[in-house]
Formats: C-alpha cells, structure tokens, sequence
C-alpha cells in the first residue's frame, strides 16, 4: 500500500509541473506513475515498479509526446518565427527616450516601461521627448509611428439648427 502513495506523489508532482511548463514532457511521467500506481500491488517489489516506470516514461516520451503535440499542433517548427503577442501596446501613446529612427531608439510608456523601438516608416525620425504611437510589436522592439492628428468631426445636423 506504501508503493502506491509514493507513485501517486509522484504522478502529482509531474502533473504540477506538467501544468506549469504546458511542454508535454512531463504528462507522459505522470501517466507512467499512476499506471505503476495501479499495477503496485501486482508488482510488489519496488525495482521492478521503477524499472515499469522507466520503461512506461521512455515509451510516452518517445511515442505518445510525439502524437500528441502533432495532434495539437504544437509541432510546427515555424511557431518560433512568430512574434511574440503585445497586442496590448498596439496604438499606446509613448514618449521618445533615446532617438528613434528606422535603426534603433528607445521609448518610455506610461510611467516607466522601457522598450527599445524603431519607426515603422524608414524615412521617419524622432527626437527624444517626441510623443510616438506603437504601431506593433516586434519580439522585444516596438514598431512606433508619428502620433495621429484628431480627426475633425462634422457638425452634427442637430448642431447646425440651433
């Protein structure tokens, strides 16, 4: 009855971790430890419980983690190529730190969140303390273009009898 609680620690240690790092390399270790976990009492010498263990970790690691981040789709090597998602900066308001030109710069957001930053137009070049807009992100650079005009509003048909 011990070796059960052990491989059950086990099995929930791996699933914490499998939960924290989301990479499914750490499932197949947790699979392995609650199935060791049923077959303990079967197996009631504990080399041979690890020796199960070893065996059914190698085989989810080697076969079932393959199949499984295929069928997700977690598999595209080309995923490493997309940039990384700060769709929360797109269209902040930033001041000009360092100058900024199609090369290089720097920028401050809010109060003091530095990011590194080029124009998004090559032509474009701002001077420190010029206010920016954050077009996009790209990886760890924000992308900053000029800040837009206000547009002007018509007047409303309401607004023009009074």
């Amino acid at each position: 009855m011990d070796g059960i609680w052990l491989w059950v620690v086990i099995a929930l240690i791996a699933a914490i971790g499998e939960v924290l790092t989301t990479g499914l390399f750490l499932a197949p270790f947790a699979v392995a430890a609650v199935l060791v976990a049923f077959l303990s009492p079967v197996l009631p010498v504990l080399a041979v419980q690890v020796a199960v263990f070893a065996a059914l970790s190698f085989v989810g690691v080697v076969v079932f983690r393959p199949f499984a981040r295929h069928a997700l789709g977690w598999d595209r090597e080309d995923d490493a190529a997309l940039p990384m998602p700060n769709h929360h900066l797109i269209e902040k308001r930033a001041v000009v730190t360092v100058p900024v030109d199609a090369t290089g710069g720097q920028i401050r957001i809010g109060q003091g969140e530095f990011w590194s930053a080029r124009s998004f137009d090559p032509d474009d070049h701002f001077t420190a303390g010029t206010p920016v807009e954050v077009v996009y992100v790209d990886g760890v650079t924000a992308v900053v273009g000029p800040v837009p005009e206000p547009a002007l509003e018509a007047p409303s048909v309401e607004e023009g009898r009074s």
